[in-house]
């Protein structure tokens, strides 16, 4: 046999060797995706546990001054895709999911899941006709806060409570809306008094056909005007890990998972309010650098932080006060259950 000869691979031997490594990268791209995905989960229990603190240090720094405006230009988590303005109602009334919320976001307004009918989009945004059902199919696409929208509903607060949540910083909110130029012309606010007195313009970027880039118009909040709140047949762990009072619902008669009003005038809980850390409101802009976002959501869904603010439920010596109590991502996750499903990944 000639010394020089240099056996090479068989095809086998290729084969085999290709197949190895076809098995050691789909194992590593696994590992790398959960690597990822456990870094969101911690970073978005940080970002929580980081939001709280600093509003609460900053509060405590008021030392029971007038918080007027703190909160101002929150996100409101109502959708307006219908236009014509903020949703109003009959003081004191809730719509419950039913009359809003269909699990497929066909209802609207209601809480934000994003425009969900091409023919709502309206061509206000100079683009030319060709693109206009591309635009409402991404409008389509924008599944807003459809993974927590169901534990939420719509209130129509009273003109006292309107005062008490002003007087704790909520005086004007964003709703969403499909594009700026549909916020002033097809909602009507362009040279009414919200303009003139107020001097509030369309904010945020948009087309909007991404959820955490919906295109905002600020309105200052009214009595009747629809504001979201948790429902609490759905939310009692949240109410607990804020260390909220929640009483048991064992035997208790009248109340009614469908009617969150007997849940309050049972005495069973406080309203917790629910408003978006949006990228304009005053929270934001005045005590973060960068604004946090929750990086274990895609971009077509609601990504921004959530405030929530307990308000009594107007009963005795309380009144309708109204105070910050604590921060929950746009699935409903307190820091609490964030921290325990990012340590139940790991």
């Amino acid at each position: 046999m000639n010394a020089g000869f240099k056996r090479g691979f068989t095809l086998i031997e290729l084969v085999l060797v290709v197949a190895i490594l076809a098995i050691v990268s789909v194992v590593a791209i696994g590992k790398f995706s959960d690597f990822r995905k456990n870094a969101a989960r911690k970073t978005n229990v940080a970002n929580l546990k980081n939001i709280t603190r600093t509003i609460n240090t900053k509060l405590a720094m008021l030392d029971g001054e007038v918080q007027r405006g703190l909160f101002a230009y929150c996100e409101s988590l109502i959708d307006c895709a219908e236009g014509g303005g903020a949703p109003r109602g009959t003081e004191g009334d809730y719509l419950y999911k039913s009359s809003w919320y269909d699990g497929a976001g066909g209802s609207v307004p209601g809480i934000y899941c994003g425009i969900k009918r091409t023919e709502a989009v309206v061509n206000a945004s100079g683009v030319g006709t060709g693109q206009v059902a591309a635009i409402a199919d991404a409008h389509e696409s924008n599944l807003g806060l459809e993974k927590f929208a169901s534990s939420l509903m719509m209130y129509y607060p009273t003109a006292k409570e309107v005062g008490s949540l002003r007087d704790a910083g909520i005086s004007v909110l964003s709703y969403h809306n499909y594009s700026n130029q549909q916020s002033s012309r097809v909602c009507k606010w362009t040279g009414s008094e919200w303009e003139l007195k107020y001097g509030l313009h369309a904010t945020g970027g948009g087309p909007g056909q991404r959820a955490d880039l919906s295109a905002c118009y600020p309105v200052v909040l009214t009595n009747g005007m629809a504001i979201a709140v948790l429902n609490p047949a759905k939310c009692a762990s949240i109410y607990r890990d804020l260390g909220l009072d929640y009483a048991t619902t064992n035997r208790v008669e009248g109340l009614n998972a469908e009617d969150p009003k007997t849940y309050f005038t049972k005495g069973i809980c406080k309203r917790l309010v629910a408003v978006g850390m949006g990228r304009d409101s005053e929270i934001n802009t005045k005590l973060f650098e960068n604004m946090p976002r929750c990086p274990t959501l895609d971009q077509k869904h609601y990504r921004n932080y959530i405030l929530l603010f307990s308000m009594d439920n107007g009963t005795g010596n309380s009144g309708t006060a109204v105070t910050f109590v604590g921060v929950i991502d746009p699935e409903g996750n307190t820091a609490k259950s964030a921290q325990y499903n990012a340590d139940w990944a790991s």
